[in-house]
């Protein structure tokens, strides 16, 4: 027999916000981690990629010209990759920072203080979709 034991915790400054507001925030926060794993898969691909060329390319001879064009169409992948993972970082960067719009603006909305509110929203997010949360200074 396990004993387990619950804790209750009570977010008492994110509770002062209309419910609406936390699920706006909740599902920026959402989308934010969901870009994470965008860029994951990006990374995933490149070492799909090098494990290809190493297992396909690398210790082969080909003429220069087939190895010049073998060479660009790898580094074109390769430019999209990277291009694609900077725009994933700026569409999450983005929403953490129309996230920390709205924390400050219902805490001098509602009179609440804002590195609590950002304390306590990044609890609860974390709780729900994982990540390292957010900051307010």
């Amino acid at each position: 027999m396990e004993n387990h034991t619950t804790q209750e915790i009570e977010l008492k400054v994110l509770e002062a916000l209309p419910q609406e507001k936390t699920q706006e925030m909740m599902a920026l926060y959402g989308t934010s981690m969901n870009m994470e794993t965008y860029a994951k898969l990006c990374f995933v691909l490149l070492f799909v990629l090098v494990l290809i060329h190493n297992i396909f390319i690398a210790g082969n001879s080909y003429a220069i010209d087939t190895y010049d064009t073998i060479m660009t169409v790898e580094l074109s992948i390769v430019g999209v990759i990277v291009f694609t993972v900077f725009i994933i970082a700026g569409i999450a960067m983005s929403k953490l920072s129309q996230i920390k719009k709205l924390i400050i603006e219902n805490s001098k909305r509602y009179k609440l203080k804002k590195q609590e509110l950002g304390k306590e929203f990044s609890f609860l997010a974390i709780h729900l979709y994982g990540g390292r949360g957010i900051t307010i200074k």
